[in-house]
C-alpha cells in the first residue's frame, strides 16, 4: 500500500510538471485597414466591439503600438520576420503602383519574403508547435517563376486556410460565398467571410488542444469592398439616424457591420478557449497592419493608411495571457510589428533568435509588468514609394518625430507628447534636434541598407497627367498600331488597348467579375495569322475560347479550354488562318474577373 501511494504521488507530480512545462499556445489576431480609433476600448462610440473590449479588460493595452508600414505587405512580413521592411528590402504592397511622371524612381524593391530567413512559425515549429493561418496573407511574388513557393505554407505553416496573392477577397461573391479562396469551402449561398474563416480557426483549435500551437488568424477585414450582412447593414442604418457625431467618428453603417463581424469573430474564438479550459494557458495578440482607410477611423490622429503621419501606422494593440499579463493594464511604451516574434519566443520560455529577428525587441517583460521600458533608441520607418504619400522616411526617437520627404527633402517635426495629432511642424524651431533626428535616421538606412529612390532621369515638370475617363464599360474601339481595339467592358486605367502595349506591367480588365467577357483585335486588312499567346495577369484559371473572322459577322474557333481549371500563364494557341478579326471570350474562371496583360498574335 505504501508503495503504490509513493507510485500515485510521483504518477501526480510528473502530470503537474508536465503541466507547468507546457508552452502556451499563441492566437494572433491581425486585422487589415484597422484604424486606431475604431474600436470601443480606443474610444469609439459609434462601433460596438464588446468582445474587444473584453479582451482589453482582461489584458494590456498598449497606447503607442505602431504597425512597420503604412501599407500591409511590408507590415505583414515585418511580422514574420522581426525585421524593418527596409531591411528586407520588401517595402510596398504587392504589386504597389507605378505612378506616371514621377519626380523619383523607386528602387528595384523585392516582393517575397526570402526563405533562408527563418519566419515566427518556423521557429515555433521547431519548438514542437502546430501552426496554423487563416486569411489574408498578400506575400506572394505576383507573376514570378516561383510564385507557388510562396504560399504560408512554405513560410513555417503546417496548414494554409484562404491564404493567397490577394490583398483583399476577389472572388465571385467577394465577402459573401463563392469565395475562391484555398482550402476554404464556399459554403452555402449568402454565407459571410469572415464567419467561414472563424468556422476554420475554431476548427484548428479543437483539433490542436493536446499540443501547444499557433493560430495565426488574419483577417481579410475590413478591408474593401466594404459589405455586411444584410441585418448587420439594417442596425446601423438605424443607429446612424440621429447619431451625435461630437468625436469626428467613422459613420458608415456597412464599416460598422464588418468591425461588428469582427468583434463576434474574436468572441467565438475567446469563447472556444474558455470551453476547452485552454484561456489560462494561451497568449492571445490582437493588432493590425496599417491604418484606415479614413481619417475618421484613426481617433482624433492625422492622416489615414499610406500617409506618413501617426494615422497611417498608430495601431490598436491588445495582449492577454491570465495569471502573467495584468487584467486592465496599459502601456504606453513605443512598440511595433516587429517586436511580436521575440516577445512570443520569450514567452514561451524560449530562446532568443536575435540573427533572425534582427530588429524586433522583446515586449515580454513590459507584459508581465517586470520592466516599465525597453532597450531600444528609436523607431524607423522607411517608404521609397509613391502612394497617397511621395516616398519617405520617419523615426520616433523620445516623445519626438521626424518625416523626411525625398522628393523635396523636406523635414517635418512634431512632439507626439504634446501634439499627438501632428499639427505643428517644429522642425524650424527646433534646428539642432532636427538636424540629430534625421542623422539618426540617415544612419539607420545605411545600417540596414535600405534602397532609396533616385531621380527620374525622364521626369517632365510640365507633365499634365490625363484625366482618368468616369466611363465605364465601353466598348468603343481603340486605335493601336496593329488594329482597332475593343472589349466588352473594361476598368477604369485597364483598357483594351493596355493587352497591346508590350508591357507586362499593364493589363486589359473587365469591369467585373462577370462572364462571358469578350477582347477583339481588328486589323485594318486580313494578315495570315499563325496562333495566339495569352499572358493572363491573375493566378487562376480562364476557359476561354479563341475566334477569327474575315468579316465580322461569321465567326470560326480556332482554339478553346473549357471545362479545365488547369492554371495556364501564358496559354498559346497554334492554328493558320487568314483572319482580319481575333477575338478572345473567357466564358468561365476561377476567381476575379477576365483580365490579361499581353495577347500577341503569332504571324507567318
Amino acid at each position: 500500500m505504501k508503495r503504490f501511494g509513493i507510485l500515485l504521488l510521483l504518477t501526480f507530480s510528473c502530470c503537474l510538471s508536465n503541466a507547468a512545462d507546457r508552452k502556451p499556445n499563441f492566437v494572433v489576431f491581425l486585422v487589415d485597414d484597422l484604424g486606431w480609433g475604431d474600436l470601443g476600448c480606443y474610444g469609439s462610440t459609434f462601433h460596438e466591439t464588446p468582445h474587444l473590449d473584453r479582451l482589453a479588460a482582461e489584458g494590456m493595452k498598449f497606447t503607442q503600438a505602431y504597425s512597420a508600414c503604412t501599407v500591409c505587405s511590408p507590415s505583414r512580413a515585418a511580422i514574420m520576420t522581426g525585421r524593418y521592411p527596409g531591411r528586407l528590402h520588401l517595402t510596398d504592397w504587392i504589386t504597389g503602383h507605378k505612378r506616371p511622371n514621377p519626380k523619383l524612381q523607386i528602387p528595384d524593391w523585392k516582393m517575397k519574403m526570402d526563405h533562408a530567413l527563418t519566419t515566427l512559425p518556423e521557429a515555433l515549429k521547431e519548438a514542437g508547435y502546430r501552426t496554423e493561418f487563416v486569411g489574408k496573407w498578400h506575400l506572394m511574388p505576383i507573376g514570378a517563376e516561383d510564385f507557388d513557393q510562396h504560399y504560408p505554407d512554405r513560410h513555417g505553416f503546417d496548414i494554409n486556410i484562404g491564404g493567397r496573392e490577394w490583398g483583399q477577397p476577389k472572388g465571385p461573391g467577394k465577402y459573401f460565398s463563392p469565395f475562391g479562396m484555398p482550402n476554404l469551402d464556399d459554403g452555402k449561398q449568402g454565407d459571410f467571410l469572415t464567419d467561414r474563416l472563424t468556422d476554420e480557426a475554431v476548427k484548428f483549435i479543437e483539433q490542436s488542444k493536446d499540443n501547444p500551437f499557433l493560430l495565426y488568424f488574419s483577417y481579410y477585414t475590413v478591408h474593401g469592398p466594404i459589405m455586411t450582412k444584410p441585418e448587420l447593414l439594417e442596425k446601423y442604418q438605424a443607429k446612424a439616424t440621429g447619431f451625435e457625431n461630437t468625436r469626428n467618428e467613422r459613420v458608415h453603417p456597412a464599416y460598422a457591420g464588418m468591425i461588428e463581424s469582427l468583434d463576434d469573430s474574436v468572441g467565438q474564438v475567446l469563447a472556444k478557449l474558455d470551453t476547452l479550459g485552454l484561456s489560462k494557458d494561451t497568449v492571445v495578440i490582437f493588432t493590425a497592419d496599417n491604418g484606415g482607410t479614413s481619417q475618421q477611423s484613426s481617433g482624433g490622429l492625422r492622416g489615414q493608411k499610406a500617409l506618413a503621419y501617426e494615422g497611417g501606422t498608430r495601431e490598436p494593440l491588445l495582449a492577454k495571457w491570465p495569471g502573467h499579463i495584468p487584467a486592465g493594464s496599459s502601456s504606453d511604451v513605443p512598440a511595433i510589428g516587429i517586436d511580436l516574434y521575440p516577445t512570443m519566443l520569450e514567452l514561451a520560455g524560449l530562446p532568443a533568435k536575435p540573427k533572425a529577428h534582427l530588429d524586433g525587441v522583446s515586449l515580454a517583460k513590459i507584459l508581465t509588468s517586470e520592466a516599465d521600458a525597453v532597450s531600444r533608441d528609436a523607431l524607423y520607418w522607411h517608404y521609397p514609394h509613391y502612394h497617397r504619400t511621395p516616398p519617405y522616411g520617419a523615426v520616433r526617437k523620445g516623445d519626438w518625430k521626424l518625416i523626411e520627404f525625398f522628393e523635396d527633402n523636406r523635414l517635418e517635426l512634431y512632439d507626439l507628447k504634446n501634439d499627438p495629432a501632428e499639427s505643428e511642424n517644429m522642425a524650424t524651431a527646433k534646428p539642432d534636434l532636427t538636424a540629430a533626428l534625421h542623422t539618426n535616421l540617415k544612419q539607420w538606412r545605411t545600417d540596414v541598407k535600405a534602397q532609396m529612390p533616385t531621380p527620374n532621369p525622364d521626369y517632365d515638370p510640365n507633365f499634365v497627367a490625363r484625366k482618368k475617363s468616369r466611363r465605364r464599360n465601353s466598348n468603343r474601339p481603340i486605335s493601336t498600331p496593329l488594329g482597332e481595339v475593343s472589349a466588352t467592358s473594361a476598368q477604369d486605367g485597364n483598357p483594351p488597348a493596355a493587352a497591346l502595349d508590350g508591357k507586362q506591367g499593364t493589363r486589359w480588365a473587365a469591369s467585373d467579375g462577370s462572364v462571358p467577357q469578350s477582347w477583339q483585335l481588328k486589323f485594318s486588312e486580313p494578315k495570315e495569322l499563325k496562333g495566339v499567346r495569352i499572358h493572363w495577369k491573375n493566378n487562376t484559371w480562364y476557359n476561354h475560347t479563341v475566334e477569327l473572322s474575315l468579316n465580322g459577322k461569321k465567326w470560326k474557333k480556332v482554339g478553346e479550354l473549357n471545362d479545365s481549371k488547369t492554371i495556364k500563364r501564358p496559354t498559346v494557341h497554334e492554328f493558320s488562318e487568314p483572319a482580319r478579326y481575333l477575338r478572345v471570350t473567357v466564358t468561365k474562371l476561377g476567381s476575379g474577373w477576365a483580365t490579361f496583360t499581353e495577347l500577341e498574335p503569332l504571324f507567318e
